[in-house]
């Protein structure tokens, strides 16, 4: 009987942090802040710690070290959907693609290349369309939260 109470312990404990782990990831953003979350996994792949500064004309988040280095160590290349949230909001959806390949999206498709095309893992870029930046009227980057939220923190390049 003692073993198991034992097991019993365990998986309630295992079930316990699977479930602060899920609602953590999933609702940081309720009470403010950014993030870019993988769509296909459900994991921030981006947090407000990891940008340095965001080029609104560009549409470019310039990362910090930390934030390339960890995006690297977790396989550097992103794939899939995702959603930019700002402030507990959804604000932009579309597709990582990495830099080289065969694929091309239309100018209507929101796309994040990461790394760049230079293999630069401290920029990620926000285009319309792959491989050619091609944007459209109006343009959904331009949501003006996104700037706002930047400008907010004293991040905002241009």
């Amino acid at each position: 009987m003692e073993r198991r109470s034992i097991f019993a312990v365990f998986f309630g404990l295992v079930a316990a942090l699977s479930l602060w782990a899920f609602f953590s990831l999933h609702f940081s953003f309720t009470a403010g802040g950014f993030g870019i979350v993988s769509n296909r996994d459900s994991i921030i792949v981006v947090t407000d710690v990891d940008i340095s500064g965001y080029n609104a004309i560009r549409h470019e988040f310039l990362l910090t070290v930390e934030g390339s280095e960890r995006i690297m160590k977790a396989g550097g290349y992103l794939e899939g959907s995702f959603t930019i949230i700002v402030d507990g909001e959804e604000v932009l959806n579309g597709i990582f693609v990495p830099p080289i390949i065969s694929r091309s999206y239309p100018s209507s498709q929101v796309v994040i290349t990461y790394p760049s095309f230079d293999s630069n893992y401290g920029v990620m870029k926000i285009q319309m369309g792959y491989p050619w930046d091609e944007p459209v009227n109006p343009d959904p980057r331009d949501d003006p939260r996104i700037a706002q939220y930047f400008e907010a923190t004293g991040r905002l390049i241009g």
